[in-house]
């Protein structure tokens, strides 16, 4: 059963991912290309702001496991329109542009191309990212992941990243105070959880998937069998009215004695398909057979213009 929120659901998973030594960079890289800056001043800090206590305690548990425990946590309110807490993590380090391209960025926040060389680095720093800004709706309602930047270049690397190396395709919009980057497609959607380790919560997101595919199935073959029944009754209704008209008008003995068999028999089965009338005859007859010998008798009803 899940829960409203799936972001909170697929975060959570991730808090607990394991972390090790070598991809605790790229993962930090992707905490800070999109919710961190350089503050400058008297003391000169990289500040991260984060969304809830979860994201703050792996970020402090990866600076941990590369050697950096000066850090200090902060917290301030959302303001009216929001409810909450942002949480800011201050990392104090002797030399930010030593350590800033240490963990794949420069100054101006330019990734290095190495995230996308080796498949395992990738998942790291998009797990950032995902932790950061990332946003995934709930799969049973519809397919849809974002990203959130104020830098448009951010998301236009992204976007070119994934296209290029993942082969997964999303487009950047322009909203207020920044851009959004999003993917629809279910299929790849579910690639990237995979990717970024949220194996569980992808495992949910494909069953859900294909629930809906399944259900999907079965609505267009209820709404094309309730078409095929209405259209065979109509059928049936039309073949049955044209014999009557002629029994009435003009009897039935001018037929063929096949035609004539076949005549009574679907008027004492209207419920039966030509394919099962066919069956009853002796020998058996196709339905093609039987539909060719029972529109001589519509035919007559045409011509006359009781039967349209």
């Amino acid at each position: 059963m899940i829960r409203v929120t799936f972001t909170s659901d697929v975060r959570e998973e991730l808090y607990h991912f394991p972390i090790e030594k070598r991809l605790s960079k790229a993962e930090l890289a992707g905490l800070i290309k999109f919710k961190g800056s350089i503050e400058i001043g008297e003391t000169t800090y990289i500040e991260i702001l984060l969304k809830d206590p979860g994201a703050i305690r792996r970020t402090k548990l990866i600076l941990k496991t590369i050697g950096i425990e000066n850090t200090y946590v902060n917290y301030q309110n959302q303001g009216k329109l929001n409810s909450g807490k942002t949480f800011i993590i201050k990392i104090m380090v002797y030399d930010v542009k030593k350590f800033i391209s240490e963990i794949g960025l420069d100054l101006i926040g330019k990734i290095h191309d190495d995230f996308f060389k080796d498949p395992v680095i990738t998942s790291a720093f998009l797990r950032g990212a995902f932790i950061s800004s990332g946003y995934i709706a709930n799969p049973s309602k519809y397919h849809h992941l974002e990203f959130y930047s104020r830098q448009i270049d951010t998301l236009e690397w992204l976007k070119g990243k994934l296209e290029n190396n993942l082969g997964m395709l999303g487009f950047i919009v322009d909203v207020r105070y920044g851009y959004r980057f999003y993917i629809k497609d279910g299929e790849m959607i579910n690639e990237f959880l995979n990717l970024i380790g949220a194996i569980n919560s992808a495992k949910i997101f494909s069953s859900i998937m294909s629930s809906k595919k399944i259900n999907s199935n079965i609505t267009r073959s209820m709404n094309f069998i309730d078409a095929n029944s209405k259209r065979s009754g109509d059928a049936s209704w039309k073949q049955i009215s044209a014999i009557k008209f002629v029994q009435e008008h003009m009897g039935l003995d001018d037929f063929t004695e096949d035609i004539q068999n076949i005549a009574i028999l679907r008027l004492n089965h209207p419920e039966l398909s030509l394919r099962e009338i066919g069956n009853m005859l002796n020998p058996p007859l196709s339905k093609s057979v039987v539909y060719r010998r029972l529109s001589k008798i519509i035919k007559i009803t045409e011509k006359s213009g009781k039967i349209k």
